[in-house]
């Protein structure tokens, strides 16, 4: 049901603009006849005895001047509701960030059992507080922040807490959702909180097309332990770009995995996965690989022959290894 109010909010403001859109367009055909008519239905223009003498140049830049007229006291309609409602939610955002962060943190360095449904006034005025989904978004996102910062008890107390808040259904219709916000939204809260049961759909968000989108999810699953060291993204055949890769590698090192079989990836025939795998090789000083870097250089793929360039001047320790490198010379980039 979230889901679906969600669609209507989305295509309604859509239809909306094109409603309007349309009737600009009807306008400067109705402008220029006397009536208009559907089977038993009349509409009359009342202007058209003073419009039919005028020459076509000045009723186009009379009807011009009209339609600019009236969107012009549109978006200054909507200019001062966005900067009223921005002014509103900057106020709120502030009061609530504050009320939670300061409650939140407090709560959770106390002594006490964690019990999320007792008679407690901290947890109590979060509830209270929880009325609609930006105060819901507010809380789960300071929630998140304190998460990603701490470790041991503390860190456990915030995903009990997400348990008890009962937030799936809206991380769900925040999942599916046509608002891009919303999806990166959900993606950060299932991964940072580990949250099961959403690997299928957030499979589909890795192949689409929008950059942010995809990556996001790609961060999502490494987060998940869900692309199996990496060894999925051989299966995907996901059109991976630069961005990605960059992202991917970020997330692995701040996530300290050793465990990734860089090897498979170097081997692969996705240029970018094998990008990927000769980057993270370099990258974890994994000299056993050199010799597979090493069949890499010259490749028809720029990025990667100069990543496996640089990963194999890293990985020289010998005269061949020298020598290699001096006969292949011409096949380095200016890098």
């Amino acid at each position: 049901m979230k889901t679906l109010k969600l669609y209507i909010q989305y295509w309604s403001i859509r239809l909306a603009f094109a409603i309007f859109f349309a009737l600009i367009v009807f306008g400067s055909y109705f402008y220029s006849v006397p009536q208009v008519k559907w089977e038993s239905f009349r509409l009359k223009n009342l202007y058209y005895t003073k419009l039919e003498t005028l020459p076509v140049w000045l009723y186009s830049a009379e009807y011009f001047i009209f339609t600019f007229f009236i969107i012009s006291i549109l978006l200054l309609i909507l200019i001062t509701f966005y900067k009223r409602n921005k002014r509103i939610r900057k106020k709120i955002r502030y009061k609530y960030e504050e009320h939670f962060a300061t409650g939140l943190v407090s709560y959770l360095y106390s002594d006490r059992e964690f019990n999320y449904k007792e008679n407690n006034p901290e947890i109590a005025g979060f509830r209270k507080a929880l009325k609609d989904d930006y105060a819901k978004r507010i809380f789960l996102n300071t929630l998140r922040r304190i998460r990603t910062q701490t470790v041991g008890e503390v860190w456990e107390k915030t995903r009990r807490i997400y348990n008890e808040s009962h937030f799936d259904y809206l991380i769900r219709a925040y999942l599916h959702s046509p608002y891009l916000r919303k999806k990166l939204f959900a993606l950060k809260i299932i991964s940072d909180f580990q949250l099961e049961g959403y690997d299928k759909y957030i499979l589909k968000l890795a192949k689409r097309k929008n950059n942010v989108l995809r990556s996001e999810a790609l961060v999502t699953l490494i987060k998940l332990r869900k692309l199996g060291n990496l060894q999925l993204l051989l299966q995907l055949n996901i059109d991976l770009t630069i961005w990605d890769v960059n992202v991917i590698i970020k997330t692995v090192l701040d996530l300290k995995r050793k465990e990734i079989n860089c090897l498979t990836l170097i081997e692969s025939e996705n240029t970018k996965v094998s990008l990927l795998g000769i980057m993270l090789a370099r990258l974890n000083l994994q000299q056993d690989l050199k010799m597979t870097i090493r069949q890499k250089i010259g490749h028809a793929d720029e990025l990667v022959n100069e990543e496996a360039f640089l990963a194999y001047v890293l990985f020289a320790d010998d005269e061949s290894d020298f020598e290699f490198l001096i006969d292949n010379f011409e096949l380095a980039s200016e890098k």
